[in-house]
């Protein structure tokens, strides 16, 4: 769809203004008896206007008002010859149900039904698209149809036949080209000795306004309207208008013209304009800097204010004092920094909006006292703890609002350990350092300003986490003791170690291979077998991993087997079955010995 407006509440006050003007802004002026006259209003109800919500609402507000002042000037309109129909039109026209044919003279009852009529149209702007009435004339804007509804109430030999077409875009239905307006126009129109079709283009916006006024002004038709008594000859020139007022004044004068009925009401002397004003700046900050006050704040929103706001200007005081202004120049942000300000010393801040022509009041920003970066700190104190340091700081300097701490390995040069430290005597904890390892600390203070200087150096301090790591002068002590505790501990296991029977254990694999195969607690055997057979020819010592039998010896005198197959126990000189590594089974018997001559003495007893 071509509508090319890109103001439709504007556009919509035109036409509110114009027929405010035709029906209520309009006087009776005492003249003689009227020609007749047969006046069609014709009222745009394509998408584009019931779409928009505040377009179609604003206009509705306008008809009500409109059927308002119908109301109050009824017996005037009864007084003059005029009959008024409606017509809405989309893609498809129709007369407003019981709002056409209305016969004003000397009827009360039609101006009264006339105000009802402009009340229901607005109704249905309000209401918005309504599927009966949408389906029933469709989305688009279609001339043609408009044309050919409102020449039914227009009767062939009227003397004074005018219609007045309310529309917010161009002719652009589907199925009916443009090309047909202009011959509809004049098949239905052109042999009329007197007519007039006056558009009322509500479109406004700039960009679009010639090419609707373009096609608008070959839709216009002025011809044959005889004079009215007092009136002079009838003229359309415009068919779109930049204000609302433009476009009631002139539909005042068509109508005045066309009907003889109405005089166009005399303009109300304007009201002066107010001087413009600023609204009051909200939401203030000011923070202190070294010499010098940051104030910051919100733009004001717009209302009470009349006039755009082309610059803000801060300033400060002490006491009395003359103030200090910002030089940021002529500015548009919602920031400035007064410089040249005395540290410690009290300003009160205010900031105003300039506007063009008009400066706005001054508005307190609140009191700042500047301050510098704070001085160095006194050493920390620290106290060693396990992997980590205690550091307190001795004094807060004036005005310090937190700290610093940093601890070195290296007597200085890297700092890699660091924790805050909050004011008033408390302890911060630097964690993640390495036990037995010096270390030094530090601090620095901190303001709203900046930082200061680096501290003195702290004592060196070691986190330790035994009483050797923390005291290093008992280390020869302990390294003393431990080498008599050692001493002590190696001599008592040479005694036992000379009082320990070894023995030693034989095995014997099948009854005729036989193997002294050690002592100890773990021992183990392989057999030996003649090469590309599966024959045994003897037995070797194998106390590896991979021993085809592993043995070990049990506190209770027997043995734990462990082939292939798993596990067994079996009492010594009991014989026990075994499979080898290439799944052959074989007997063994295990015996153990003593070497020590007592024990000899003392089995041989037995």
């Amino acid at each position: 769809m071509i509508r090319g407006f890109g103001s439709r509440a504007s556009a919509l006050a035109a036409v509110v203004m114009t027929v405010l003007v035709v029906v209520g802004g309009i006087a009776p002026t005492a003249r003689a008896a009227a020609d007749p006259s047969d006046v069609v209003l014709v009222f745009d109800y394509s998408n584009s206007i019931l779409g928009a919500k505040t377009t179609r609402n604003q206009f509705a507000a306008a008809l009500e008002r409109i059927a308002t002042r119908v109301d109050e000037i009824r017996d005037d309109l009864v007084a003059g010859d005029a009959t008024v129909s409606f017509v809405r039109f989309a893609s498809k026209a129709q007369d407003y149900p019981r709002c056409t044919g209305l016969k004003l003279l000397q009827s009360p009852a039609a101006v009264a039904q006339f105000a009802n009529c402009l009340r229901l149209i607005a109704s249905g702007y309000r209401r918005g698209p309504i599927p009966a009435v949408t389906n029933s004339i469709g989305a688009d804007t279609n001339y043609v149809a408009a044309m050919e509804r409102a020449a039914t109430h227009l009767p062939a030999d009227s003397v004074r036949p005018a219609l007045i077409l309310f529309t917010d875009g161009r002719h652009d239905v589907d199925g009916v080209p443009a090309s047909r307006v202009i011959p509809t126009r004049d098949r239905l129109f052109g042999s009329r000795s007197a007519f007039a079709l006056l558009p009322v283009g509500m479109g406004l916006d700039p960009k679009l306004r010639a090419g609707l006024t373009a096609g608008l002004e070959n839709l216009r038709v002025v011809k044959g309207i005889p004079d009215c008594v007092s009136g002079a000859s009838f003229v359309w020139p415009t068919v779109t208008f930049p204000t609302p007022q433009e476009a009631g004044d002139a539909v005042g004068r068509a109508l005045q013209d066309t009907t003889c009925t109405f005089t166009v009401a005399p303009t109300p002397t304007p009201k002066p304009t107010p001087p413009p004003q600023l609204a009051p700046i909200l939401g203030l900050k000011v923070v202190a800097g070294d010499g010098k006050a940051e104030i910051s704040w919100a733009a004001p929103s717009g209302r009470g204010s009349t006039a755009p706001i082309v610059d803000y200007q801060a300033r400060c005081r002490s006491g009395d004092g003359p103030y200090i202004e910002s030089t940021e120049g002529v500015s548009t942000d919602t920031s400035a920094t007064v410089e040249g300000l005395t540290n410690g010393t009290s300003y009160t801040c205010e900031v105003a909006a300039v506007g063009d022509g008009v400066a706005g009041a001054w508005t307190p920003a609140g009191s700042v006292t500047p301050l510098g970066i704070p001085a160095p700190p006194a050493a920390p104190i620290v106290q060693a703890e396990n992997a980590a340091v205690d550091v307190s700081i001795p004094s807060d300097p004036p005005g310090v609002t937190g700290y610093s701490v940093e601890c070195s390995p290296d007597s200085g040069s890297t700092w890699p350990a660091k924790a805050d430290l909050a004011t008033g005597g408390g302890t911060a904890q630097v964690t993640e350092l390495t036990n037995g390892v010096d270390y030094v600390c530090r601090a620095i203070a901190e303001n709203a300003i900046g930082l200061s200087q680096p501290s003195p150096l702290s004592e060196i301090v070691r986190p330790c986490n035994s009483i050797l790591e923390c005291n290093g002068r008992l280390l020869p002590v302990f390294a003393g003791i431990l080498g008599v505790l050692a001493l002590l501990i190696i001599a008592g296991l040479i005694v036992l170690a000379r009082g320990r029977v070894p023995g030693y254990v034989i095995a014997v694999v099948d009854v005729v291979h036989t193997a002294n195969i050690g002592h100890g607690s773990t021992l183990g055997i392989t057999l030996t077998r003649a090469p590309g057979t599966r024959n045994v020819t003897g037995l070797v010592v194998d106390r590896t991993s991979k021993a085809e039998v592993r043995i070990r010896r049990l506190r209770s005198g027997g043995f734990a087997i462990r082939d292939r197959n798993g596990r067994s126990e079996v009492a010594e000189g009991d014989p026990v079955v075994f499979t080898d590594s290439v799944g052959v089974k074989h007997s063994l018997v295990l015996r153990a010995f003593d070497t020590n001559a007592a024990s000899a003495v003392a089995r041989g007893r037995r």
